[in-house]
């Protein structure tokens, strides 16, 4: 009872222009406890985004208009709410695409409900439970957990929630390898160790934000074929594109 009790809060906003799909989704989140709100364009999910504050969005990445992919990056400069992608291209480059604007998980269409809700779970759990530090640092790098930055000498930058739990799990193990596995499970759920994609596409963002050339960091490194280690200073140069092909 305490756990339904606790999902009845969770408010889940959809954003589909098909209907067949809308439905399916609400329908299965409310039998789940969720509650639910629809939006069938981007005009309608950003004033349900205002109206409603949602917990969480699944969106579609092919919308009329203005597509998912644009709203994505629009909702990402006003809110952290987590985003489930959804599309009916299952490539790799929609994949980066969507990540790298900031979604949180992605499905492809056709998808099974109870996969999707499987990671629904999952994206909940991770966003009510966000990890808290304080000013964490790892030697040059500093974290600012009040306005969720990370900071390295005169350069900083405003971080995803995503990216600010990978980050924290670096952080916390300042100097140690980090395999792909257990970064893959602290970040995104135990669910997630086998999705090598989603963690080479946010060390390159993170490199971005951290490093003085992030094709040869020099705070985040690879191990390759074993994981990632953050040093506290620079720490030699390697160019990574050979590297992270080699790891997986």
């Amino acid at each position: 009872m305490r756990g339904m009790e606790t999902r009845t809060r969770v408010r889940i906003l959809v954003v589909d222009d098909e209907e067949r799909y809308r439905r399916l989704l609400t329908v299965n989140l409310n039998m789940e406890g969720f509650k639910t709100a629809e939006a069938c364009n981007a005009t309608e999910a950003m004033q349900a985004l205002y109206d409603d504050e949602p917990d969480l969005m699944i969106l579609d990445m092919r919308l009329p208009e203005v597509d998912g992919f644009q709203l994505c990056k629009r909702i990402r400069q006003i809110s952290t709410v987590p985003i489930l992608a959804l599309t009916a291209l299952n490539t790799e480059s929609d994949l980066i695409h969507a990540l790298d604007l900031g979604a949180d998980d992605y499905m492809a269409k056709p998808f099974s409900l109870q996969e999707l809700l499987a990671r629904i779970r999952a994206l909940v759990r991770r966003s009510q439970g966000q990890q808290e530090v304080g000013n964490a640092t790892c030697g040059d790098i500093q974290m600012d957990p009040e306005l969720r930055e990370v900071h390295v000498g005169s350069k900083s930058a405003h971080l995803t929630p995503t990216e600010w739990r990978l980050m924290t799990e670096f952080v916390a193990h300042c100097g140690k390898v980090l395999t792909h596995h257990a970064l893959l499970s602290a970040t995104w759920g135990p669910e997630y160790q086998e999705d090598f994609e989603y963690l080479r596409v946010y060390i390159r963002r993170l490199r971005g934000h951290i490093e003085p050339n992030p094709r040869h960091p020099v705070y985040l490194v690879t191990h390759a074929g074993i994981g990632y280690v953050l040093h506290p200073h620079p720490h030699g140069e390697k160019s990574t594109e050979q590297a992270d092909k080699r790891e997986t």
